[in-house]
């Protein structure tokens, strides 16, 4: 056998005489590598990895920005959108898309409801993707006047049409309307990461004229040799120019650039280095504990060293095979913990949300996580192998012969050295234990803290009617009364009420508004979230009414005595009006919402709204029968109907509504998934450690 072969095969017979060594060895290692191959393996997937389309690096996102106010959102406004496109000479394609809601009435059966993206002329175009059956939108169906078409995710593809290559061409019922299916997509395009179905948005619809709803993201590809820098310098330009043209709506706002993967996982890079970090750290503890091992395990083969030596041997073969034996531990470590990672990771990426994580569907152990386990595993066995190694390298002959291969001989040097490992480890496990315990403080005062509402048998059912169910905003608030009116007959119903920026549902709405006295032409409005609400709202929430008085059955639009009015909550009094009392003051809203001004009546306390790890945001809040949006989220207070009964409620207004249908609970939690996540992992890896360091002493 060749010499290397023979040592290797000499190494496993000695681990096969210590089959307790070697398991022990093997499941610290396994635990080691294997969380760090996890971890690698997410950190890779949602961050290094380029995404799935034709030269990622052209993929610009963009985002608007308002120093003055503090302002970012990673979208443009319609408007802005289609005067960029007309300006710019930087990209070969320009798109923009934004979220909506669809029902799908499948034939014999209940409808659905269907995330959609409207997008577009050139959505498909940007992305360098074409679909995978069927082909892609043409130009004219972009018309308010063309055929309804519709383009499925592979996902929906396969879930409501069985994956069948004869659904193209197939004309389906989306919101009450004959859709045709002109196309199916890949599997990997996920453009928003939870969108169903992508519709083309017609050029005439009113939302291209808006210049202040800024909820469209907005996708470049540059042109080949267009750099980041120069196309950074043409938007600036551009958002500038729309600021003079355009005060009332576009002062103060800029346009910056990004890559599209930068702006996408910006949010995950820190939380993922730390734990990056972390599992280092774990796998270091463990080198620590098998470099202990493989000294103690030396001093009992001292005899067995001598005579070794004695016959021949020279410390430099003897610690070659101390190394050669380590590796082999590294190597089986090593396949252990990969399999482990691959058993995990997709139990860990099938309990995510869709879309909370961004590319969590990534989520996988491929052949690049397989070259890092192969390189850690390695570098691990030489870590914790060289040590015993040196040590082996440096015996004397004649010191070990003349005592025999006693314990004597090396102990006073093992044990000064296993006093240093020990001390390393307990630093290294505290400084984990210390980031887990801090993690661990902050989820649970996020989780402490107060949401400004009682959520307890709260059930949270989004909607959106279709179009052919109302003409006109003064039908869409009758349409919202009949559906609430039914489930008030429900039995076990508190209350009922509707919000199109339901709290901690993950749907925000914030749009300008002016104090009255303050010149609207200048650029000069604020922000808050925009709140259509039922006048139960307060009271199905549990909303604390401060001051003034909450909407009644006067402020319907069609009463004689109504007029405009507004609530706001107790931070945007304060930061409109300091201590004032604001009850009288007006407040003027968009014009295509509310002509003129509306009258301030009521302050109501604050609540979270994204996070509840967020400070508390400005809410302007005003009755849906003057204001009613086009789409919402029902809130029923019931400690006894269940969800069945309140549906069948629903269905009793409007057999064909479609619903999402969360407890508000439920909605709070999947709000702190990823800094629970987060701490969840940290946590085990902190366990891990422990476990580990309290073994080695």
């Amino acid at each position: 056998m060749p010499p290397l072969a023979t040592e290797l095969a000499a190494a496993f017979r000695h681990l096969r005489r210590a089959p307790g060594f070697a398991l022990l060895a093997i499941a610290m290692l396994a635990l080691g590598i294997g969380a760090n191959v996890a971890i690698f393996s997410i950190f890779q997937s949602i961050i290094l990895r380029p995404l799935p389309y034709p030269q990622p690096e052209r993929l610009v996102g963009f985002k608007s920005l308002n120093s003055a106010k503090a302002i970012t959102q990673p979208a443009l406004s319609l408007a802005d959108f289609r005067d960029f496109k007309e300006r710019t000479q930087s990209y070969t394609a320009l798109a923009g898309f934004r979220p909506d809601f669809i029902g799908y009435a499948p034939a014999g059966g209940d409808p659905v409801q269907l995330i959609c993206g409207q997008v577009t002329e050139e959505f498909f175009q940007a992305f360098g993707t074409t679909p995978l059956l069927g082909r892609a939108f043409t130009a004219g169906e972009f018309s308010a006047g063309a055929g309804r078409t519709v383009i499925l995710s592979h996902a929906a593809w396969r879930r409501h049409f069985s994956g069948r290559a004869d659904a193209i061409g197939r004309t389906v019922m989306l919101n009450d309307q004959p859709t045709t299916i002109v196309g199916v997509m890949p599997e990997d395009f996920r453009e928003p990461e939870f969108v169903e179905v992508w519709l083309p948005f017609p050029e005439e619809a009113p939302e291209n004229l808006v210049r202040d709803s800024r909820f469209w993201n907005t996708v470049g590809r540059l042109k080949p040799g267009a750099s980041l820098g120069a196309a950074q310098a043409e938007a600036t330009t551009i958002a500038s120019a729309l600021a003079g043209e355009f005060a009332s709506t576009n002062r103060g706002w800029s346009v910056a650039l990004q890559p599209l993967l930068d702006m996408r996982v910006s949010g995950l890079r820190s939380s993922l280095l730390l734990l990056v970090g972390a599992v280092g750290l774990v796998l270091l503890i463990a080198c620590l504990n098998l470099a202990n091992l493989m000294l103690a395990r030396g001093v009992g083969r001292l005899q067995e060293l001598a005579i070794r030596l004695a016959l021949g041997a020279t410390p430099r073969l003897l610690a070659r095979a101390v190394l050669l034996e380590s590796l082999l531990l590294a190597v089986a470590g090593g396949v252990t913990g990969v399999a482990l990672a691959m058993f995990g990771l997709p139990a860990l990426a099938s309990r995510l949300p869709p879309g909370l994580v961004p590319r969590s569907h990534a989520i996988g152990v491929d052949g690049t996580a397989l070259v890092f386990a192969v390189a850690v595993s390695v570098l691990t066995g030489l870590a914790f192998g060289v040590l015993p190694a040196w040590r082996v390298l440096r015996a004397n002959v004649n010191d070990l012969l003349k005592s025999g291969g006693s314990r004597g001989a090396s102990s006073r040097f093992t044990h000064q050295v296993q006093g240093g490992l020990i001390a390393g480890q307990v630093a290294l496990t505290l400084m984990v234990l210390t980031g887990a315990g801090l993690l661990m403080k902050s989820l649970l005062t996020m989780q402490r803290t107060a949401v400004g509402f009682d959520p307890a048998h709260v059930l949270a059912l989004r909607i959106s009617p279709p179009t052919s169910h109302w003409q006109d905003f003064w039908q869409l608030g009758d349409y919202y009364e009949r559906v609430l009116a039914e489930m008030r007959r429900e039995p076990g119903v508190e209350s009922v009420t509707l919000n199109c920026s339901t709290p901690l549902t993950g749907i925000t709405l914030r749009y300008p508004f002016w104090v009255e006295g303050r010149p609207v032409d200048e650029g000069n409005a604020d922000e808050a979230v925009f709140n259509s609400v039922d006048q139960d709202y307060f009271k199905t929430l549990r909303v604390p009414l401060l001051r003034g008085r909450s909407f009644e059955a006067r402020d319907d639009a069609k009463a004689a005595s109504s007029h405009p009015v507004c609530i706001v909550n107790q931070t945007l009094a304060r930061r409109l009006f300091g201590d004032a009392d604001p009850i009288g003051r007006r407040l003027r809203t968009l014009p295509w919402m509310v002509h003129g001004y509306r009258e301030i009546v009521g302050v109501v306390g604050d609540v979270k709204q994204d996070s509840q790890a967020d400070d508390p945001t400005p809410q302007l809040y005003v009755p849906q029968r003057q204001s009613p949006w086009f789409f919402t989220t029902v809130l029923v207070r019931s400690s006894s109907a269940s969800a069945a009964t309140i549906e069948a409620a629903m269905r009793r207004a409007d057999p064909v509504l479609t619903m999402s249908v969360r407890t508000m609970d439920e909605n709070i939690a999947r709000s702190a998934t990823q800094p629970r996540v987060r701490t969840i992992l940290f946590g085990l890896f902190a366990a891990a450690a422990l476990g580990l360091s309290a073994f080695g002493i």
